[in-house]
């Protein structure tokens, strides 16, 4: 998905931030939870992209996909967002950097968005130096936060940041998605075989695709 509309089986969630886009009541840090591919780092990269699309003027919750800023932030290669695998940069220098950056505003959207995914790796010392950070960032700043543990994060962290609880995509949603995805690509797909995808997929979107 390009878009928030786009997204499959998290309706609250959609509603919630769409509803914060319309009325620019954005939080300044959010934490995405739930199962591997459900639409986490997805939903997050689309708030990425609708803050920074320039086609309405303002920041918007489905973003045109087609300005300059919106094509280089689906290229991966739009300098104000920044995505970061916690996985692989799990100390206080890694976080010390980002924190480094913020005085600078950003230099050709309107937001700087660092999203940070697997988040829980990040070490004790990581969490605690991004603290201050997360509470009061500068108004140009967003931070956005993936994980599938959420358990292990600080609740100092998570209670400063807008929560969202992704859930397993229900059975039915997976089947009708699947059947749109065959439809594109001509595939000759039976029910059957739709609807044990579904269900072998477990919720999970990108298991759904993998198996297909």
């Amino acid at each position: 998905p390009k878009r928030l509309d786009d997204v499959i089986g998290q309706d609250f969630t959609v509603k919630a931030i769409s509803n914060a886009f319309a009325s620019d009541k954005l939080a300044h840090a959010f934490l995405f939870t739930g199962i591997r591919g459900v639409g986490k780092t997805t939903i997050a990269r689309i708030i990425a992209m609708g803050l920074n699309c320039i086609k309405e003027g303002k920041p918007i919750a489905n973003p045109c996909g087609e300005c300059p800023n919106c094509k280089q932030i689906l290229e991966d290669r739009f300098e104000d967002v920044l995505e970061i695998d916690a996985a692989s940069h799990t100390g206080v220098d890694d976080v010390r950097e980002i924190i480094s950056s913020l005085k600078y505003m950003p230099s050709k959207g309107t937001y700087k968005v660092f999203i940070i995914d697997e988040v829980h790796m990040l070490s004790n010392s990581a969490f605690n130096a991004l603290l201050k950070t997360i509470e009061e960032p500068p108004s140009f700043v967003k931070f956005i936060f993936c994980t599938t543990e959420l358990q292990k994060i600080p609740i100092t962290i998570i209670s400063r940041c807008q929560r969202y609880d992704l859930k397993r995509v229900l059975i039915e949603d997976i089947a009708s998605f699947l059947k749109k995805i065959a439809k594109q690509e001509n595939m000759d797909l039976s029910l059957e075989a739709t609807e044990l995808i579904a269900r072998l997929s477990e919720g999970s979107i990108r298991d759904s695709l993998t198996i297909l």
